[in-house]
């Protein structure tokens, strides 16, 4: 089965307080798309598709021939983001791995777990999520009785019921691309004008297919990168493993 990897990475990131992409802020020496770069590669054997927008032309030169790449004109919004690669995508590959660039720690373990979970799976997307009581202002994965994912709710809209929801969204996705490409057309848009990703979970429930979560392998893989501070902590996740010599990341400037 042919999977290929897409990476979301158009974004500024203002609450960084910097001109830089948010994604090419360094981790360990190296920028932090680096990290999904290189997981997904060893994942799917395949290069990734990165999608750039804010000074985009930054981040290409950084990565380099170890990604193709394409422009996000508009920010959009995730959905948004995803649509631009359907062109070099839909009919080529079986398996459509979504991550995005400031989520650098997700494992490649991780996200074998969650193409193997996908393999198996009865519906067109699965996902990956985590549990912790840390909600870091990430969507509240909401389960029907069977334990089926129902939706994905965002923090800012959560009633108080889901804000104690503690699985949260790890913005990891497996979808079909016999699916995915047609269901991005169905997210109606935010009251901001943004189609969310994360709306193609109800999508797929209101057709009435099954959607899984899987874990990922630990806690602190879920750090997303936001702000200065949540960089120094991803720092310190990362410089912890390599110091015990966990290979499930690769240190920095390595192949």
């Amino acid at each position: 089965m042919k999977t290929t990897a897409v990476i979301l990475a158009a974004g500024k990131g203002t609450r960084m307080q910097s001109e830089l992409p948010k994604v090419m802020h360094p981790l360990l020496g190296e920028p932090m798309v680096s990290f999904p770069v290189r997981t997904t590669t060893a994942v799917t054997g395949r290069l990734p598709i990165v999608i750039i927008g804010y000074r985009g032309e930054v981040v290409r030169r950084a990565l380099g021939d170890r990604a193709r790449f394409v422009v996000q004109s508009e920010q959009k919004g995730t959905g948004h983001a995803l649509q631009q690669a359907e062109h070099l995508l839909r009919g080529r590959t079986d398996t459509v791995l979504v991550t995005f660039g400031d989520m650098p720690l997700i494992s490649s373990e991780s996200f074998k777990d969650l193409l193997e979970a996908h393999s198996g799976a009865p519906g067109p997307l699965t996902m990956l999520s985590v549990v912790t009581e840390d909600p870091r202002g990430f969507g509240r994965v909401v389960r029907g009785p069977g334990g089926t994912v129902l939706a994905i709710v965002e923090e800012a809209v959560a009633t108080p019921e889901q804000l104690a929801i503690r699985e949260l969204n790890v913005s990891g996705y497996a979808f079909d691309d016999g699916w995915v490409w047609d269901a991005l057309r169905k997210i109606r848009p935010s009251p901001t004008g943004e189609y969310y990703l994360t709306d193609l979970v109800e999508i797929a429930g209101s057709e009435g297919h099954l959607v899984e979560a899987i874990p990922v392998r630990e806690p602190g893989e879920a750090i997303g990168i936001n702000t200065p501070a949540h960089l120094n902590e991803a720092e310190a996740f990362l410089a912890r493993r390599v110091g015990a010599g966990d290979g499930r990341v690769l240190s920095p400037n390595t192949s």
